[in-house]
């Protein structure tokens, strides 16, 4: 699986690669960690691509775990 976050600006990049679900969100986990960003809750579901897109509270970022 592929982890991506997308930025304010609608700019994908691969944050990293997990071998499932748990490994995935602990990815993300970590990324908003590092940059001290809290999630204030976390939210998901599955869009046109088929990708798992992960709301963290941000309005303007999201991530995507691709399988």
């Amino acid at each position: 699986m592929k982890v991506y976050f997308e930025n304010s600006q609608g700019i994908e990049r691969v944050i990293g690669l997990a071998t499932d679900e748990q490994w995935a969100y602990r990815i993300i986990n970590d990324f908003c960690a590092e940059r001290n960003y809290t999630i204030h809750y976390m939210r998901s579901w599955k869009d046109e691509r088929g990708r798992t897109v992960v709301d963290v509270g941000s309005w303007s970022e999201f991530f995507y775990i691709e399988e």
